[in-house]
This record gives structure tokens, C-alpha cells and sequence, in this order.
């Protein structure tokens, strides 16, 4: 089913090669979380739509319902503040009754999605883990602050204050009763953030799962270009987008509030081609098996995917400062850094049909088989959480 790679075609032996610039520094004093909260305070806050109580948090219940979840007792959602301003919150799901003997996980989800990006493979982590998700800053049904970036370090630093605040709330302010030690995971954008914050934020962390992670590859790495599974040419890739699209920074609701494309974008939104893992379904209170509908489960997951549409502008457009230019290329590649600074493991893994570039994490698996785990499973795509749950439970359920 899953297939842990053993051979490759880059070597990485010449120190001369591993030079790159502009990367992302990780060093320097620490700031206390007051000092980073004033920080976060300073951007301008859109207020989103007052639905929470009234359309989120019951189509929320109905969404758990039918994966057989109890609100209150397996699974809850609720808005917390991220700083002093009732306004600026970001929305989490987490288990409702946590564990003091269950271990952690902290997930990130990616670009143009939410924490329900991890809805097929929740079943199973709510029953071995305490489970956090919550939906990044300016994303999803979090608040949506009004972000004037001005370089892809000042982007970066801006995120990773964000989960470091809510990190911290989570572990380390007493908020629960939990272990202070946690699995970070990040998926595809969040996985970015993810590779970044473990390197800026050790502490905590166990072990992280990256899924289709963005941004590792180094592109100064002699014969780069091909990606080592599909044989594609990353530059090839590239040069597609046409140049004078990227600049114009087009935000996801630009074109949901424009009459040519809303329905393009709601249909888009509303497919969700995903499946469930029928064994990590709770059981009836009788012992019978409890039976998922998929439909249901997909119309519900549509509603909320164009409820977060309906909310303020969101800041999507922070990918203009993390990618040279899509699908793979990022502006400050973490690769080499991961080879010299890290002392974490770290476990990658790709779909079968995976558009994202996969060779850092390759090269990275072949440089320190221990510390580097790589996996491409049997089937899926770039959204396999959704797509392929068994085979990536059993990856979990192997390293963490």
C-alpha cells in the first residue's frame, strides 16, 4: 500500500552546492507573546459576517454528526482570541474532553481551504490523539485582519507569530490540562508554515508530519529542475504562468464576488472528492456500525466552505510573497537549512498523483534516511488527507 522510496538519482555531496541566499532566519532573542500580540494588533481588522453562532456552529454539529462524533463529548469548535480584541480570533476544532495520556497533534491546513481539509482522517485522530485545528489567520472562518506585507520575510514572520501565539495558549499557558508536547503537522501551504515554525519554535515539538509540503525544495541544487517521480521539469512548469499574472496579487473572493467567475469558484468549493475510513467510525451506542453519508457529508462541507466566501477579504494573497511563481518554486527554499539546523524527525509524504514538487524532501530522505522519513502512497492526489485516509492513518499510526 505504501512505499517508502530506496533509490535516487541526486547526490548530495558537494557542500559548494548547498548555497543559497535570502533564506529565512531562524536565531535571534525571543519575544514574549505580549510584545508579539502588540505586534499581530497593529494591522487593520475586517470584521467578518456575524454567522458563527447562528450558521457555523450548526452546520457544524450536522457535519460531525455524520461521522458519528458527539459534540461536547468527542469534538467542539469555538472561536478564541488571538489577541486582546474580541475581533481578532481564530477558529478552532479540537477535541472536547482532552487527555491528559493522549499525545498532541497540532494541524495546519493549506492554501484556499480550512481545518476541514483534515475531516477524513479526523475520525481517527480524535479517537488516538487530542486533536487541534484550527483555521489560519485571515483564512477560513477565522477573523480576516487586513495585512500590508512588504517583503516574503515580513509575510513569513507574520504567520509564524500567529500559530506561536496560539501555540503557546494551547501548551504552555496551562489553557488545559494537557502535555506540553505536541506533533506538528502541515499540509501543502501549511506545510510551509509548518517546516518554518519548527525551525523558529522548536520547543514542543516531537516530531512533525509534513503532507505535500511547499516550499522545501532548493532550486540553487544542481539538477533540480526534474522532479525524481514524475520527470517533469519543474522550470518547464513555470514559465506556463503567464508573467504579468502573478503580480496583480488576485484574491480568492476578487473573483468569487465577481459575477463571471462566482459560480466557477462556488462549484469549485463544493467539490470535494473525498472518502472515509469506515473502521475509525464510532459505533452505535447498541454496538451496531454507524453508516457515513457521503452526500451529506459533502453538502455540509460545501455550506461552509461559501459561508467562509461570504466572510470579509481574506489574505490569501500572502502566497505572492512565499512563491516565485506557482506550482512549486518559493522565494526562500528551506532545504538546506533542514539539512544543517535540524535536529526533529520529520516524515513527508506525497500522493501518487501529487502536482507538488517533491524533490527536497527526496534528496532530504537519501542525506538522512533516520532523521528523513518519504512515503508516496498507492493513491491520491495533492488532497490525499481527503482522498486516501487509510493509507495515511497507517503512516501515523507507524511514526507518531
Amino acid at each position: 500500500m505504501i512505499s517508502e522510496n530506496n533509490s535516487s538519482s541526486f547526490h548530495v555531496n558537494n557542500s559548494q552546492n548547498l548555497m543559497i541566499t535570502n533564506q529565512l532566519p531562524i536565531s535571534g532573542k525571543k519575544n514574549s507573546i505580549q510584545k508579539t500580540k502588540t505586534e499581530i494588533k497593529k494591522n487593520y481588522i475586517q470584521k467578518p459576517l456575524e454567522k458563527y453562532e447562528s450558521q457555523v456552529i450548526p452546520l457544524e454539529k450536522k457535519l460531525f454528526a455524520n461521522l458519528n462524533l458527539e459534540w461536547g463529548e468527542d469534538i467542539i469548535s469555538e472561536n478564541i482570541p488571538l489577541i486582546e480584541d474580541k475581533n481578532y480570533y481564530y477558529h478552532l476544532v479540537r477535541t472536547a474532553k482532552l487527555d491528559y495520556d493522549k499525545d498532541n497533534f497540532f494541524l495546519i491546513h493549506g492554501f484556499i481551504s480550512s481545518g476541514m481539509h483534515f475531516i477524513s482522517i479526523l475520525p481517527y485522530l480524535i479517537k488516538h490523539y487530542n486533536v487541534f485545528i484550527p483555521d489560519t489567520i485571515g483564512m477560513g472562518l477565522s477573523a480576516r485582519p487586513q495585512v500590508e506585507f512588504s517583503s516574503p520575510i515580513d509575510c513569513e514572520e507574520y504567520f509564524l507569530k500567529t500559530y506561536h501565539v496560539i501555540i503557546e495558549s494551547i501548551f504552555f499557558e496551562n489553557k488545559f490540562n494537557i502535555k506540553k508536547e505536541y506533533f506538528l503537522c502541515g499540509h501543502s501551504l501549511g506545510g510551509f508554515f509548518a517546516s518554518r515554525y519548527m525551525l523558529k519554535y522548536p520547543k514542543g515539538i516531537k516530531k512533525v508530519l509534513l503532507l505535500s509540503p511547499c516550499g522545501i525544495t532548493d532550486y540553487h541544487i544542481k539538477n533540480t529542475d526534474m522532479d525524481p517521480e514524475s520527470n517533469i521539469c519543474i522550470s518547464c512548469c513555470k514559465i506556463t504562468i503567464p508573467s504579468l499574472f502573478w503580480p496583480c496579487k488576485l484574491k480568492v473572493q476578487n473573483c468569487y464576488h465577481c459575477c463571471c467567475f462566482h459560480n466557477i469558484v462556488k462549484r469549485a468549493y463544493g467539490k470535494y472528492n473525498f472518502n472515509i475510513d469506515e473502521e475509525e467510525i464510532k459505533k452505535n451506542k447498541d454496538g451496531s456500525d454507524f453508516k457515513v453519508d457521503k452526500k451529506k457529508v459533502a453538502d455540509i462541507l460545501e455550506k461552509l466552505a461559501i459561508l467562509s466566501l461570504d466572510y470579509p477579504n481574506d489574505i490569501y494573497e500572502c502566497i505572492y510573497y512565499i512563491f516565485a511563481m506557482p506550482p512549486p518554486a518559493v522565494l526562500l527554499p528551506i532545504e538546506v537549512k533542514l539539512m544543517n539546523t535540524n535536529n526533529k524527525q520529520i516524515i513527508f509524504v506525497f500522493g501518487k498523483d501529487d502536482f507538488m514538487d517533491k524533490t527536497g524532501a527526496y534528496r532530504l530522505s537519501k542525506f538522512n534516511p533516520d532523521k528523513y522519513k518519504y512515503f508516496t502512497l498507492r493513491e491520491g492526489g495533492h488532497s490525499f488527507a481527503l482522498e486516501n485516509p487509510t493509507e495515511l492513518k497507517s503512516i501515523i499510526g507507524q511514526f507518531f
